[in-house]
């Protein structure tokens, strides 16, 4: 997981204070360590799917609590297409 990268996107994209950003990498990082992945190897598709999402459900317990971890894929995988299309250009 590419955390310089992904600060300075989250920066960019306006969440205003340092813990908020701390907060979204964090919850990020945590899915990636829990559930033994990479983030940088996945895609979208992979997050959105259904057997994911329901396990990251399991884990994280509440409703509310992995939707804050879902968003917080969501901006990675966010971060990494933009990466990507910058480095092809």
């Amino acid at each position: 997981m590419n955390h310089e990268g992904f600060e300075v996107y989250l920066k960019d994209l306006g969440l205003e204070t340092e813990h908020e950003v701390r907060e979204v990498i964090s919850r990020a990082r945590w899915v990636e360590t829990t559930m033994n992945i990479s983030l940088d190897k996945m895609q979208m598709s992979d997050i959105e799917d259904k057997n994911f999402k329901n396990g990251l459900g399991e884990l994280v317990g509440s409703p509310e609590k992995t939707d804050l971890f879902y968003r917080a894929l969501c901006a990675y995988m966010e971060f990494c297409g933009k990466r990507e299309m910058l480095s092809n250009k």
